[in-house]
């Protein structure tokens, strides 16, 4: 009889990485207990496994369904493979989603959609009216040749005319509804259903499938995932209450029966703040007051059309009277933002404005509210009409109520703005007719208003990343309540296999980035790693203008590929050419920056990365919104804890993040390389506050090893020579 835990019979591996069983015992046992899971581990140590397997065994012996989400594409390949390994195994039911929007043959948007299902659902009723009512033609037929009754020509009559009536109905309906969900209800949901749960498909897969019927492959899955065990997401599938709630009814299951797997949780927080964010553009607001003049007949009075043109009034004058010499030149096609609150304090110029302009007409704030919630009842009633309008084919377009969208926001706005966990902003931006126009934003700086109602209502969950340290920041942040099981493993691989040296040359602050002689000390130590690392080189910059500033310095200088990771190019098909040439074992060199795509959740194994470079700490820009949140940190937590749960501690994981990016397996090796002298294990002694030594765990840190500028090559010529011989 084996003594191994009934859930290993879901471990797809000949053996564990050192740790893994402890790690999946653990979460196991945490699961059981209805606990929140915070599980670091390393880059490339199973972190993925490690929480399915317990998940799954868990989740089918307590009849949960286990959700794992990410907010990285290559993340979800994995999860891919890892359940196709898992699948191959232990039968299990996995089902992937994508957005609606992704997935639509038809590319529909998600109200229009919604609004055709439900002609379609309309059009297989009207069908199946038809096909009754045929047959009681038929029988009246029969009853008259039978007995030559004249009531029975009357009935026949009666029926006919009902029933042209009806095909005329189901006809307009055609033209309405959609003919991949209405091929999707006429079909086989059993043979779907074994195609799909026989292998794990991918969205792509499914979507090919469903074409070569006329079929929609959102529809298609959608239908079968409540008989999934497992399904693979995006953060927005769980962080949008709307959306999971929808999620939660195709699985037909309620939040406490189910078991969330959050990878890559390090970024849970600022997926969370998006998600919790609300804008409102002047188009909106001129949309909305025109709606009002188009329906006239439905308003007592003048008032809500007034408040809407004061609020635009005062957004429209607001940047009109902030520009400062050549800014508006400056503003281009992406959001510029301005300030209209101090990001220390909330003493928001566009809400003061707006409450005193309308005082005088409309009372005071709560008078306003008021009149507010008026024209959202009056929106919700036009959106009812609306929605009628296109479900008859009275209106070939799905419109939507802007006075309802607009009304709400200005309500919620006004009672928010002053408030320390949201900070407004004014957004402008051109046109396609080269004409400025705004938006203003609610930009929500501690997220945990979305986070803590979620993790308190499921069943349990699991955050894991390589960079969760500390889990009392991550608990506070995120608003973890409830009881918790905090694991953290570091890297067993080896420790002859991986080199982690911290270059002394002066820190790279603003001042010192164009100094000549920091330049050209960094400039060779840069060469220097490229030339003794033995495959390819990532470096990644503070930022992408560093990146090409650097490229546009090195290409010349180096007999390899030089390749960089810019805005406006597609990051995937450059970290494509750049894996191929190391696989090939050749040598390439890749520019990239800390805050871009290609520093996490990408596996630089073997060949496709030696060595990583940090030139830098590479802070985030530290603009009005990431003031905003260091303030609101400050004002939650205590002074101080801005600057490190805001600033510090996220860029250290970015770091760490990018380190990790080589070295995945315990046969790989490789060379991480910090160019900054903030990373000196002595920093604290030099440079005081500004070190970041000793924010990095323990563990790392005793890796550090302090090296001189000159005798980088050596370190480096020395590592690769020790790990090709072996």
């Amino acid at each position: 009889m084996s003594d191994k835990p009934a859930f290993m019979k879901y471990f797809t591996q000949n053996s564990c990485y050192p740790n893994q069983q402890e790690a999946m015992d653990r979460i196991h046992s945490a699961l059981m207990q209805q606990q929140l899971v915070l599980f670091e581990g390393a880059c490339g140590t199973g972190k993925t496994l490690s929480a399915l397997v317990p998940a799954l065994h868990v989740g089918k012996m307590l009849g949960k369904t286990v959700i794992i989400a990410t907010n990285v594409h290559q993340q979800m390949v994995q999860f891919i493979n890892e359940a196709r390994d898992i699948k191959k195994k232990q039968d299990v039911k996995v089902a992937v989603i994508k957005g609606k929007t992704a997935m639509c043959p038809q590319e529909a948007d998600y109200e229009e959609c919604s609004v055709k299902r439900e002609n379609t659902f309309e059009l297989m009723e009207t069908e199946r009216e038809i096909y009754l009512k045929r047959q009681e033609l038929n029988s009246a037929r029969d009853n008259y040749k039978k007995s030559h009754d004249p009531a029975f020509v009357t009935l026949r009559d009666e029926l006919s005319k009902e029933i042209d009536a009806v095909e005329e109905k189901a006809r307009g309906l055609r033209d309405r509804a959609c003919n991949d969900l209405y091929e999707v209800l006429r079909s086989d949901s059993e043979k779907f259903r074994g195609w799909l749960y026989k292998e794990v498909r991918s969205p792509e897969e499914v979507n090919d499938h469903a074409l070569k019927d006329g079929m929609c492959g959102y529809e298609l899955v959608k239908r079968e995932l409540k008989h999934a065990d497992l399904l693979i997401c995006n953060y927005h599938h769980v962080l949008n209450p709307d959306i999971f709630s929808t999620v939660l009814g195709w699985i037909e299951k309620e939040p406490q029966e189910t078991i969330v797997i959050f990878d890559e949780a390090h970024n849970l927080e600022a997926a969370a703040r998006s998600h919790s964010s609300l804008s409102l553009t002047e188009h909106s607001i001129e949309k909305a007051i025109a709606e009002l003049e188009a329906n006239l007949d439905l308003l007592a009075d003048d008032n809500i059309h007034n408040l809407f043109k004061i609020f635009l009034e005062v957004i429209s004058d607001t940047y009109n009277s902030r520009f400062k010499f050549g800014e508006r030149e400056r503003v281009r096609k992406n959001w510029y933002d301005m300030r209209i609150s101090d990001p220390y304090e909330r003493n928001d110029i566009v809400r003061g404005k707006f409450l005193r302009q309308a005082k005088g007409d409309f009372g005071e704030k709560d008078d306003i509210q008021i009149l507010l919630s008026e024209a959202s009842a009056l929106g919700a009633k036009l959106d009812e009409t609306y929605r009628d309008q296109y479900k008859k084919g009275l209106s070939s377009v799905m419109k939507r109520s802007h006075i309802r969208s607009v009304a709400d926001f200005i309500s919620v706005y006004i009672e928010l703005s002053h408030n320390l966990n949201y900070y407004p902003i004014l957004n402008v931006r051109r046109d396609m007719n080269d004409d400025i126009y705004g938006r203003i934003e609610l930009f929500t700086c501690i997220p945990k208003n979305v986070t803590e109602p979620l993790f308190n209502s499921l069943f349990s969950v699991i955050l894991m990343s390589a960079t969760l340290h500390p889990f009392d920041m991550v608990k506070k942040t995120l608003g973890i309540t409830r009881d918790t099981c905090e694991m953290s493993y570091g890297t067993s691989f080896p420790e002859e296999k991986r080199l982690s040296i911290a270059v002394s040359i002066p820190p790279l602050f603003a001042k010192n980035r164009d100094d000549r002689h920091v330049t050209e000390l960094l400039e060779q130590v840069i060469l220097d790693s490229i030339e003794h690392s033995k495959g390819n080189v990532i470096l990644f910059f503070q930022s992408a203008f560093e990146a090409k500033r650097y490229y546009s310095k090195l290409e010349p200088l180096v007999n390899v590929p030089v390749f960089l990771d810019e805005v406006g190019v597609s990051s995937q098909d450059v970290r494509e050419e750049f894996f191929a040439i190391g696989e090939d074992n050749g040598k390439a060199v890749l520019l990239s920056y800390l805050w871009g795509t290609l520093s996490e959740g990408i596996d630089y194994r073997d060949g496709r990365g030696r060595t990583v470079i940090i030139v830098g700490v590479g802070y985030p820009a530290l603009n009005d919104r990431m003031n905003a949140v260091e303030s609101a940190y400050d004002h939650v937590f205590g002074y101080g804890a801005g600057w490190e749960f805001a600033i510090q501690v996220p860029t250290i994981r970015k770091i760490r993040q990018a380190m990790g990016r080589v070295v995945r397996s315990p046969t790989d090796y490789g060379a991480r390389i910090l160019l900054d002298g903030r990373f000196l294990t002595d920093s604290k002694k030099r440079f005081g506050k500004f070190s970041v030594f000793e924010v990095f765990p323990p563990a790392e840190r005793s890796e550090f090893v302090d090296v001189d500028p000159e005798k980088v090559k050596y370190s480096l010529m020395n590592f690769f020579m020790d790990n090709e011989e072996q």
